[in-house]
């Protein structure tokens, strides 16, 4: 008899799996999707119900062929795809891809939130059947987002500037990116005063800020430099009575489990993974890696999911853990349970680890470092989830002096429960040895000035939150979207803040004009809840098609017909290099002037707001390698040397803040792998060498790291 066939989607599942099986199945992967819409055209009739024409990927045929011989031979076909709509459409995809051998077999479909042994050998005594209306959801939202951004990219790239593109959930992430820099251009700071200061007796001394007057709060700007240096002259030199001192305890309750958006906000926060390293990790986590004990399995259960729901024996497994490695006074009496938004797909689970035994410290010499750092912050926080809350005692002490109410608050932990293993940032600030009626002097009192400042920029982390909290996109989607706007150049990060370029503001502008449906947040929120109605049967796919596509196609013909053309300004200057007219564009920067000659002359010069040629300032050295004048210029990670014949010659040259150029380590001026000249570049993660032979030779080393050997 053959063996069943197994497919699943991605080769390390499928061997870890096989591992699991003993050879009692035949396991094989499909190397994730194996059709998709075509890539050069829509690929949807639009007139005949919005039907797919759906092709085989390029480079798949061979893969194909083989899954189809393979099911003609088996007993019984298996498809272990991941539990969601993407995992549903791929193995619906194999069958129809497959043929007749696809058509000839009544495939069973097996789900599981972990890989390990159990999991799988539970899947396959309890299959079911290919879910159509989660493939009918995946095949909407493929169609949905095909026709957004293939109408409206092409819109834009021929009316504001070619190779833009926009999206049914990347253009509302834009938006908000760039609504938010909106903002802070438009706002104007105001100072405000506080008054601030220490005071003491003895060996007391505590920290202490004006509140109020008489009784009566001091609101925020009630206070301006005048009035605050006459609190501090009138205080500076008199006692201050304690008149009330307050405690109350409170319970710091745990935080939910991690679902996809909260894992990869706190990944970023604590260590500075983005999103899409952080799902990438996840991802091998969840498929599987070699165990101390010598076996393979998953350390974490399936990674996009927005459900905060425990497994039962999972709860039991982290409250027996808890008892004996951490200590009984930690476990609450009843289980800790967490609610999920409505919106979550209550089939999944929270993302926890497969078994709570297996410490992180026990992983040290098996996982390499993200992977070690991302499995200890999923393990901390699942284990924290079901301690008991941490307690905290809350000191409130009130003072007057001359007329004025100073308050000092502090707090103290009495019971440190989750806390103890999940780090919850709570800072003590203990206020000991004073009592009502006590005099006090004042060791320091000062006015402070400050400024309100503008709302922040948002971070990775910060955006995914904003995101999931107006409903846009889903837990699959969060890392895709953020990567395609800094794919597409239309945002880049500094220090970790999000900064929209140039033209940015413009496809922003144009789309809110023109496709307000498009950028409208609650609008895309309202499609993502149609593609959860599909999905449970309760919306047909083509009737939520047409409803979108009727106030779309009307706005697509007026955008058509009004948008205007982004057109090239119009100067008296001419080219030096080939005396063609120069004309001023637009780039993700901002506007430069260029010659009209391009592509054949690649001649540009950076404009001021006026228009006028900025003097690039030359810095006195020679390029090293055409002996042209090299001048400064500004990057995106700062200053740095470019000769002055660019393109023609792209030398660069690293200099410091002072302009000062930075002298490649002794040892290192030629590259250790080609012999051939290295330069000093700076990226993202800083300062570092690489081969002037670059792409043929990749040889790259951290500055500092070279530096450090050059010295020994």
């Amino acid at each position: 008899m053959n063996k069943p066939l197994i497919i699943v989607e991605s080769p390390t599942k499928a061997k870890v799996i096989d591992k699991f099986l003993g050879g009692s199945h035949k396991v094989i992967s499909s190397m994730g999707h194996v059709m998709d819409l075509p890539k050069k055209k829509l690929g949807v009739d639009i007139e005949k119900d919005f039907e797919p024409q759906y092709e085989a990927i390029r480079g798949k045929g061979k893969i194909i062929k083989e899954i189809a011989g393979l099911m003609k031979k088996a007993d019984r076909v298996y498809l272990g795809m991941d539990e969601d709509r993407e995992g549903e459409a791929i193995g619906w995809h194999i069958l129809q891809a497959a043929g007749n051998a696809g058509a000839e077999k009544e495939a069973d479909r097996i789900v599981f939130h972990e890989i390990t042994r159990r999991a799988i050998e539970n899947a396959l005594e309890s299959p079911r059947r290919i879910d159509m209306n989660l493939v009918d959801a995946q095949k909407a939202r493929r169609i949905l987002d095909r026709i957004v951004g293939y109408k409206v990219s092409s819109l834009i790239s021929k009316k504001i500037r070619r190779g833009l593109s926009a999206g049914r959930v990347q253009s509302p992430a834009l938006r908000l990116i760039v609504n938010r820099e909106q903002e802070r251009e438009a706002f104007t700071s105001r100072d405000y005063y506080t008054v601030e200061g220490k005071l003491g007796k003895e060996n007391i001394c505590i920290e202490a800020a004006l509140w109020g007057r008489k009784g009566k709060k001091i609101k925020k700007f009630d206070l301006d430099k005048e009035t605050a240096d006459k609190v501090v002259d009138e205080c500076s030199s008199s006692e201050a009575v304690i008149a009330k001192i307050g405690k109350k305890s409170r319970k710091n309750r745990p935080y939910a489990p991690f679902i996809t958006s909260t894992l990869q906000q706190e990944a970023y926060s604590k260590l500075k993974m983005t999103p899409y390293a952080t799902m990438r990790e996840a991802q091998r986590l969840y498929e599987g890696v070699d165990l101390p004990d010598g076996s393979t399995g998953g350390l974490i259960t399936y990674m996009r999911t927005d459900s905060v729901k425990i497994a039962r024996e999972a709860v039991e497994s982290s409250r027996k853990y808890i008892t004996a490695q951490i200590g009984p006074e930690y476990v609450p009496e009843k289980p800790n349970f967490y609610k999920s938004k409505k919106s979550a797909q209550e089939a999944h689970e929270c993302i926890r680890p497969t078994d709570v035994n297996i410490k992180p410290e026990d992983l040290k010499d098996t996982l390499d470092k993200n992977q070690y750092r991302l499995y200890e912050l999923i393990w901390r926080r699942f284990v924290a989830c079901q301690m008991k809350p941490a307690v905290l005692e809350m000191i409130k002490v009130d003072m007057e002096c001359s007329g004025y109410n100073f308050r000092s608050n502090g707090q103290k932990i009495i019971f440190d429960g989750y806390n103890r293993i999940w780090q919850a940032d709570i800072k003590e600030q203990n206020i000991t040895g004073v009592k009502k009626g006590d005099l006090l002097n004042w060791e320091k009192l000062e006015a402070l000035s400050h400024q309100t400042q503008p709302p922040p920029r948002y971070t990775m982390a910060t955006l995914v939150k904003e995101l999931e909290n107006n409903g846009i996109g889903r837990p699959s989607t969060y890392a895709s979207i953020l990567n395609t706007l800094f794919k597409r150049k239309y945002v880049f990060s500094d220090k970790g803040r999000l900064i929209p370029y140039e033209i940015a503001f413009e496809v922003i502008e144009g789309l809110q004009d023109h496709f307000q449906t498009i950028v409208d947040l609650e609008f895309t929120a309202k499609m993502e809840e149609n593609l959860d109605l599909v999905a449970e049967g309760k919306m047909q796919w083509k009737e939520m098609l047409e409803e979108f596509y009727k106030s779309f196609k009307d706005q697509l013909i007026k955008a058509a017909e009004n948008m205007e053309r982004t057109k090239d300004e119009e100067t008296d200057k001419i080219c030096p290099s080939c005396q063609e007219p120069m004309v001023i564009r637009r780039g993700r920067n901002g506007k430069f002037l260029a010659c009209t000659g391009f592509p054949d002359c690649k001649t540009t010069y950076n404009i001021d707001e006026d228009g006028n040629i900025v003097k690039e300032k030359e810095s006195g050295i020679k390029c090293p390698k055409c002996s042209s004048a090299m001048i400064e210029r500004n990057g995106r990670y700062g200053k740095f040397l470019a000769c002055s014949k660019f393109p023609a010659c792209k030398t660069t040259l690293a200099i410091d803040k002072e302009g000062e150029l930075i002298e490649i380590p002794i040892g290192f001026e030629k590259c250790p792998e080609c012999g051939k000249d290295t330069t000093i570049k700076r990226g993202r993660k800083g300062m570092f060498l690489a081969c002037s032979g670059y792409p043929k030779c990749r040889f790259s080393m951290n500055y500092e790291k070279a530096l450090e050997k050059s010295r020994k």
